[in-house]
This record gives structure tokens, sequence and C-alpha cells, in this order.
């Protein structure tokens, strides 16, 4: 017979696996759940499948010297010598809907970064002063979508 006093405990047991987990990289939006929704987590590398470099404090400063507001953040991608650098700019900073895209031939993984950095978006364009780019097909590179889907995968956890 089931009384008060064991009923209870079963239902807390019951519903123990509804409770979900709290560590590591949780998925936000599981595939499948709404109708054309994509697989996000908070791990750039876990959601896009892009291996993210993030930018060192050298090179943050650096652009950052001709950006509006702080850089506090970037990844990058690098395809043949260029690299091509997002970061979220703007009065939320990191937590920030715009992202700016640069690119440079400088190290951006080096302690010293010795470079400049070109415009390639509208967002960098408007809130820096860095040149804007000559090449016209930079944005829509794969590189420079590859760092900015790495912006974009991280999240607001992440970031």
């Amino acid at each position: 017979m089931i009384t008060k006093k064991t009923l209870f405990p079963l239902a807390a047991l019951l519903l123990l696996p509804l409770t979900g987990c709290t560590g590591g990289a949780q998925v936000v939006d599981p595939a499948g759940d709404v109708p054309g929704s994509e697989k996000t987590a908070t791990s750039p590398a876990q959601s896009n499948q892009v291996d993210c470099t993030r930018v060192l404090d050298s090179a943050l400063n650096a652009l950052g010297d001709e950006v509006d507001d702080d850089v506090l953040l970037a990844y990058a991608r690098e395809d043949d010598g260029t690299w091509y650098v997002a970061a979220p700019v703007g009065e939320n900073n990191v937590l920030s809907d715009t992202v700016g895209l640069w690119t440079t031939t400088g190290d951006v993984e080096s302690d010293e970064f010795d470079g400049t950095f070109e415009s390639v978006n509208e967002d960098a364009q408007s809130s820096s002063t860095w040149p804007v780019s000559s090449d016209a097909s930079a944005e829509q590179s794969d590189a420079g979508q590859q760092a900015l889907s790495c912006i974009a995968d991280a999240g607001e956890t992440a970031r």
C-alpha cells in the first residue's frame, strides 16, 4: 500500500531526471524543436565546426585604438596570410549585436602585434576610423563569414 510517507520520496526520484544539468556548454535551441531551427551552443567551435582563434590583447588594443568603444573580445580566421577579425562593438560591448569585421596581415596571435587593420563591413566602417578595405569580396569570403560566425555562435555565456 502506498502512503503519503512513501509517495513523496518516490515522486522526488521520478522528477530528478527532469531537472537537467548545469555544467559545460548547453544547447540553447535544439534542432527540430522549431521548424528551420539550428543547433546552437555556447562554444563557437561546437556549433559552427570552425576553429575560432581568440585574438590576443596586443591585437585587441591595436584594433581598439581606432574604434569608438572598447574592444574586449575578437575572434579571427586566417586565409592565405590575411586574418579576418570579428569583434562586437557598441555600448553593450561584448554582448552587442553590432559586430565589426576587419582584415589585417599582422599576427593576431602575437604578444607584440605590429599590423594595421582595414574595415570590411558596415559595422566596422561606422564604428572605427580604420581605412576601408579595397577588397570588395572580403565580407563575403569564407574566412570573413567564419570569423563573424565565431562571434555569433559564442553567445552571451561564452563572451
